[in-house]
């Protein structure tokens, strides 16, 4: 998919696989890829968000989300996580098309400074009901800031 080449954006995209390992879930979804941005000085700095800040406000969602079905996280019995290896992790299909489009939106040229911006614009794009949306309206990162940010932080 990326090669054997450790560009920045493969460093990201890698450490969203290892973020969806670490909290024990099947699929990469966009929420993963905002954590695997957080591996990356600038996108931290640009987001405005430190990766145990992120992370925190991931499970607060997750609990959130079980206080609607009317469970508590203590409720839920302990299950023994099988940690699969990366690769055999799954894309969702948003997952996908958010890395494909930061892809498109780059050239061969420029996709190791770029694509890690074009995939936090295209994240900070998306909308509801997609868990990054609700992920970054947690951490009230300020969508029309990030870009000013970000230039910033590459001077």
């Amino acid at each position: 998919m990326f090669g054997r080449q450790k560009t920045p954006f493969h460093v990201v995209v890698t450490a969203a696989f290892e973020e969806a390992r670490l909290r024990g879930d099947r699929r990469l979804g966009t929420e993963h890829l905002l954590l695997g941005l957080l591996h990356h000085p600038d996108a931290a700095r640009a987001l405005g968000v430190d990766l145990e800040g992120a992370r925190a406000a991931l499970d607060d969602l997750d609990k959130a989300a079980l206080r609607m079905l009317g469970l508590e996280a203590g409720d839920l019995p302990a299950v023994p996580r099988k940690h699969p290896r990366v690769p055999s992790t799954a894309l969702t299909s948003s997952a996908r098309a958010a890395i494909n489009q930061a892809i498109k939106a780059t050239t061969a040229r420029n996709r190791a400074k770029e694509a890690p911006r074009q995939l936090a614009l295209t994240l900070l794009a998306q909308r509801r009901p997609d868990p990054v949306a609700q992920l970054v309206d947690q951490l009230r990162i300020d969508r029309a800031a990030v870009g000013a940010r970000w230039e910033g932080s590459a001077a």
